[in-house]
């Protein structure tokens, strides 16, 4: 594990530098949308579509794509991260039919369309949805593979991860959390092959969903034009339709976003759900505990035995009184804490 901690921080900087190099010698290499992808990207009675503006982002990449249900939305919010070199509006009719089953869903733009660029953007999506209780993120072909990286190093604010012809190098395994994982493959793909989907169980959790579509391809993943060639290079000719694998596609994941489960938290439970002091104590989270590698381990601990501390508050009631005061006195030191840091 050790050759890991040293690896990582190299094989990732090599392959920044490389794809910057790619990016910046001619960024007119990205697939563009097909007609059916930028009509997807007009609002309607059940999804109202909004490109919204980040100004601290790069000028050109600047912006994420959100899909907002205008009734009945859920708790759960769906981050996505397109394919290399894909433009992310080439996912916007996937992410209108997730969006319309209530799930607020979430294309981001990429530095010269290369996740690897922009790794982190999902934080700002995040941050600027504090509405939203349980958050999944995922993507196509590389995109997936950063998705891992980043619910990897942000377990505290990632439930799940959902992977459209993806998988995570050894870099970015993520077989040590408690991530619930969605893997959804083509078994014509020839760039995600069926070998290679295989061998990712390796770098994911035990409890990993793999679903196969019969006849898919990678290229049908998304909307994108690959003229002159009818898929892109390396890919295999699908055997369904693309309206037939992305039924599909659109189905699992939604089902999966339905399962995946928030994060028990104990202090919601003692102290109420809009209470000032849960605030504080978000506050404090993410101002200074994810700040560093202990902090996130006390995250970690935090939310795996949340479950249990409710249970235990519920039956013994001197002990929810108990924790519940010790709360209440614990707040205000932290929120000092916060002030100074």
């Amino acid at each position: 594990m050790r050759g890991y901690a040293v690896i990582r921080p190299i094989f990732l900087a090599m392959l920044s530098i490389f794809c910057a190099c790619i990016a910046l010698a001619e960024e007119t290499l990205s697939w563009p949308p097909l007609p059916n992808a930028v009509a997807a990207l007009e609002s309607n009675c059940r999804v109202t579509v909004k490109t919204v503006i980040v100004p601290e982002w790069e000028k050109g990449a600047n912006f994420y794509y959100a899909f907002e249900p205008t009734h009945g939305q859920r708790k759960t919010g769906f981050i996505f991260y397109p394919g290399a070199l894909v433009d992310p509006r080439s996912y916007a009719p996937l992410a209108q039919a997730i969006a319309a089953q209530g799930y607020l869903t979430v294309i981001v733009k990429m530095v010269g369309d290369l996740a690897i660029l922009s790794p982190d953007r999902a934080g700002v999506v995040i941050s600027d949805y504090p509405d939203i209780e349980t958050w999944v993120i995922g993507g196509h072909s590389f995109g997936g593979a950063i998705a891992c990286s980043y619910a990897k190093d942000h377990t505290e604010t990632i439930t799940g991860v959902v992977l459209w012809a993806a998988y995570p190098s050894p870099a970015f395994s993520i077989t040590d959390t408690d991530l619930k994982v969605l893997s959804i493959y083509g078994t014509y793909d020839g760039l995600a092959t069926v070998e290679e989907i295989e061998a990712s169980r390796a770098d994911l959790p035990a409890n990993t969903k793999f679903v196969a579509i019969e006849g898919g391809n990678h290229t049908q993943f998304g909307w994108y034009d690959v003229y002159p060639n009818p898929v892109q290079p390396g890919d295999n000719s699908p055997g369904i339709t693309r309206e037939q694998q992305q039924c599909q596609i659109i189905y699992h994941t939604v089902k999966f976003l339905g399962q995946v489960n928030k994060r028990f938290c104990a202090a919601t439970f003692l102290l109420g759900k809009q209470d000032q002091q849960v605030d504080a104590l978000r506050r404090f989270r993410d101002m200074v505990l994810v700040k560093s590698t202990m902090g996130k381990n006390l995250i970690k601990i935090y939310y795996k035995n949340s479950q249990r501390l409710v249970a235990l508050c519920e039956q013994k009631p001197a002990i929810r009184i108990f924790a519940k005061k010790l709360l209440e006195i614990l707040v205000p030191v932290l929120q000092l804490l916060c002030y100074y840091y």
